[in-house]
């Protein structure tokens, strides 16, 4: 355990590191920990499951009718500008198709993210206080927060996409939109330990240079089609991770 003094090992840079390192941090987690994989997992085999069955078919049939609608054009499928059509209707397709997966892996993993937040809370490196009620209304109450937070952050990666070339604004837009994908995933350990969104906040700032490294990394993994779903067991266990670790104690300095 490291006791050296702070100011020594560059307390900025450290936290930055820690929040870009965490999930990697989660992936080896959950590899050693029989209750974090099963529970990382079983929302990805359900998600998979409706792709298979549900996205896959919808997809199939939208060629179908992208096939019927370039011959209605007087194209040959089969000839170069059919070719060329039918693949640029392809990727659209994959895209959008893509997008739905992302979309329905959130939703069918959210009442599994508290679960696997909770067991993660087991192997922190500093233990997080006792949690005092454990309801189903609470519980129903942490989906609902999940799933609101999962909307805002969206909402703010879009906005820092859109301005991401104005001067000057596109750096605070880009540290929102980092710090609400940090606020999303801190959220299981604090929401039931009755932390509020202002106490919330006042964690982001307290221990900004951590909060965005991890929310720039996992914003750059979420961006990335179908991986998104599987980053997202890695980002409840970092967030949990951040949350524990971010204090500190007194033998460990607390994160910037």
């Amino acid at each position: 355990m490291n006791t050296i003094p702070p100011k020594i090992l560059f307390p900025r840079t450290r936290s930055l590191w820690f929040g870009l390192t965490l999930p990697h941090r989660a992936l080896k987690l959950i590899f050693v920990n029989k209750s974090l994989l099963f529970w990382s997992a079983l929302p990805l085999a359900l998600t998979f499951i409706l792709f298979i069955y549900g996205i896959s078919q919808l997809q199939d049939w939208a060629i179908s009718l992208l096939q019927d609608y370039i011959t209605s054009l007087g194209f040959d499928p089969a000839s170069l500008i059919g070719r060329f059509l039918m693949l640029s209707g392809k990727m659209i397709l994959w895209m959008v198709a893509a997008l739905t997966f992302i979309f329905t892996s959130s939703i069918v993993a959210s009442p599994f993210n508290d679960t696997l937040a909770e067991r993660a809370e087991r192997v922190t490196e500093i233990p997080l206080p006792p949690v005092t009620k454990k309801t189903l209304k609470a519980h129903v109450k942490l989906i609902g927060i999940d799933l609101f937070k999962t909307a805002i952050a969206f909402v703010a990666a879009v906005f820092a996409i859109i301005f991401c070339w104005v001067p000057v604004i596109n750096i605070f837009a880009f540290i929102l939109a980092f710090l609400l994908v940090t606020f999303q995933y801190i959220s299981y350990p604090q929401t039931r330990r009755s932390i509020g969104i202002r106490q919330g906040a006042k964690f982001l700032w307290h221990h900004i240079y951590a909060c965005t490294g991890f929310g720039s990394i996992f914003l750059l993994l979420f961006a990335i089609p179908f991986l998104s779903s599987f980053v997202l067991p890695l980002a409840v266990i970092g967030g949990t991770l951040l949350a524990a670790r971010a204090p500190g104690t007194l033998q460990l300095a607390p994160l910037k």
